[in-house]
């Protein structure tokens, strides 16, 4: 184990370097609870739990057993969600692209299913996760992507394969069941007792913490953790004001904090989980490397803003923002004989040009202006030169979407979120004076346009290489907002080229969609019943329409702005769920981005375009 210590240890030191940043974040306080079943016995401090009892004289080792309650039911990838528009599969089609509506229905036509078990407290060295099986046939499972195995009735998996939250199991066939699925851990007896203790990643945890002989596996006992305290009332107030705004923002920053993934093991230690999901009660996906750019600059925001409470000094708030901008570094494709030298792995598998752009421009820019600091500057410019380099093999006429690693080779499609790339650009060139990234740019950006604007001012969708045509327009109203951002961002590098008119086209068909509440759709051209009322739409669309009011003087961007963002405030979560606290649960067909459609989940980045539409609203004269 001294290679794996030795990882953590130098994993630690680079991404939590100033002390006092690991504390709960919900405002609830220290939780103090006591229970018993027989013998066995257990205590909670806090989100510490310790479970003691006295050795049998015949037993000098024991496996501890961790079931979290979380994992009563482990859900499944294609569960139907009771607030679905219908009962069936329908409410997956027709809202993104027909290939999408493919996929969901061969992978529900599959012999195999993909199931998310939780552990949600931290994993201990030499812990293994447990799933007890009911074989009906022979089969294989997969792991968190660890390579294809023989299904066994028992399968014990090493620590280190093991996520902290979500983890993916993926089983074929289907017609096999998982009975149980618990952490387990060694523990010898001492002085003729046996104590554990382990730290939950939730205030409320609660489950099951059985003592086993570890020779026979017979249980020695078992005792249920209990949670009954009850959480504090939570209200921001109501209407739009600046204490109300700077409230709301320190809840929000508090939620971002918490989504930390702070497992050593992880190649994504010290970044962000990109969902919460209140139904499955875990966290998942913290491979989505770009939208920690805007928790970045969110954090950096709310340091420098008085009056933000999030449990944190401002300089403890700016060490996380810093930590987390060399989290997103550590992502960087620097081999210099790969395809996609410079690029970030934003997505998973995935390596995007646009994605890698966007936390340019999101998060290391900012960073370095905030820090001075070289490092960030200098993988933005990385980005930047494959950029150029990919305009130039691709003869201006499209840019690949991103670089697949499995495949090991390029996307043969282009979204029209490609423009989320040029704010990386246009802050490369306005930071650095150099004129290859303003050139750049103007190439990305009027390549964009001649490809996806239309008549009316809207862009289509998808760039085919196969085609070479563009599909049309989906209205998407969150992807049109990253359409809006990158044009704005692009005029401030190149005023006389006519972007922020292009930009406002798009915002006034937009505006023209927003809710009477202040709220938008998942598409503005169709009805919420439908979609669904959207949280990043709306996050994102607040932050545009104040910067487009700061940019032209409309106040009709300023009015639009503002009633989303007491939209935001007013749906803004306090509930019964602590680890939710603070963010906004979206029920949409996109609620999970790609799935969980219409299940009960928080988007980190949705509370980071809030928290970036609240910081731009408070640097107003009119809230000053």
């Amino acid at each position: 184990m001294d290679k794996l210590n030795s990882r953590r240890n130098f994993l630690k030191k680079t991404v939590a370097a100033s002390a006092g940043l690991s504390f709960t974040m919900t405002g609830i306080g220290t939780a103090n609870a006591k229970g018993r079943s027989g013998a066995l016995r257990w205590d909670r401090k806090g989100r510490r739990i310790t479970v003691r009892m006295p050795a049998p004289s015949s037993v000098s080792t024991v496996e501890i057993r961790i079931h979290s309650s979380a994992n009563d039911y482990i859900w499944e990838y294609s569960d139907i969600s009771p607030d679905a528009p219908k009962v069936d599969h329908e409410q997956t089609r027709g809202v993104w692209m027909e290939s999408f509506d493919k996929g969901i229905e061969e992978l529900m036509n599959s012999s195999q299913e993909e199931r998310f078990p939780t552990v949600d407290f931290v994993i201990q060295p030499r812990m293994e996760a447990v799933f007890e099986m009911k074989l009906k046939e022979a089969g294989e499972y997969e792991f968190n992507a660890n390579g294809r195995k023989p299904l066994t009735e028992q399968i014990r998996i090493p620590d280190e394969q093991v996520g902290h939250w979500g983890n993916r199991f993926v089983q074929d066939p289907k017609t096999n069941k998982i009975e149980a699925f618990y952490m387990a851990a060694k523990v010898t007896k001492q002085d003729s007792e046996i104590e554990f203790e382990f730290d939950t990643l939730r205030d409320d945890w609660t489950g099951t913490v059985s003592v086993h002989d570890f020779e026979s596996k017979k249980q020695l006992a078992s005792v249920p953790v209990t949670w009954n305290q009850t959480l504090p009332k939570v209200s921001t107030g109501k209407g739009v004001s600046r204490e109300r705004m700077i409230e709301s923002l320190s809840w929000g920053t508090k939620y971002i904090l918490e989504c930390q993934d702070t497992n050593p093991d992880s190649d994504t230690y010290g970044g962000e989980f990109l969902h919460y999901d209140l139904a499955g009660k875990t966290r998942l996906r913290a491979d989505w490397s770009w939208s920690w750019g805007p928790s970045a600059r969110m954090l950096l925001n709310a340091s420098r803003i008085e009056g933000v409470d999030a449990g944190m000094t401002s300089r403890q708030l700016m060490r996380r923002a810093i930590d987390l901008g060399y989290a997103s570094m550590r992502q960087q494709i620097l081999e210099p004989s790969h395809p996609a030298y410079g690029l970030v792995r934003t997505i998973g598998t995935e390596a995007s040009t646009a994605d890698s752009l966007f936390l340019v421009g999101w998060g290391w820019i900012p960073l370095y202006k905030a820090t001075g600091d070289y490092r960030f500057l200098e993988a933005g410019k990385k980005v930047g030169d494959t950029c150029k380099k990919l305009l130039d093999k691709y003869n201006d006429v499209w840019l690949p979407q991103k670089y697949i690693l499995e495949e090991k080779d390029w996307a043969k499609i282009m979204s029209f979120e490609t423009s989320m790339g040029l704010p990386g650009l246009a802050h490369l060139y306005l930071e650095t004076g150099e004129e290859v990234y303003r050139e750049t740019m103007i190439r990305l950006a009027d390549m964009l346009i001649r490809v996806f604007e239309r008549e009316d001012g809207l862009w289509k969708v998808f760039y085919l290489e196969e085609t070479g045509k563009a599909v049309p327009v989906n209205y998407w109203t969150k992807a049109l907002g990253y359409v809006v951002d990158g044009l704005i961002e692009a005029h401030k590098a190149a005023p006389e080229k006519g972007y922020l008119e292009k930009g406002r086209r798009i915002a006034d068909h937009v505006l023209k969609a927003q809710l009477p509440e202040g709220a938008w759709t998942l598409r503005f051209d169709r009805e919420a019943q439908y979609v669904g009322i959207c949280d990043k739409s709306t996050t994102l669309w607040a932050g545009m329409m104040i910067r487009l009011y700061k940019m032209t003087g409309n106040k009709a961007y300023y009015e639009s702005g503002m009633r989303a963002i007491e939209w935001c405030m007013d749906h803004q979560y306090f509930g019964d769920d602590p680890v939710a606290r603070g963010g906004f649960v979206a029920q949409n067909w996109a609620s999970g981005i790609n799935f969980r459609h219409w299940w009960p989940v928080v988007i980190t980045y949705s509370v980071s375009f809030f928290g970036d539409a609240v910081s731009e609203a408070l640097s107003l004269d009119e809230w000053k």
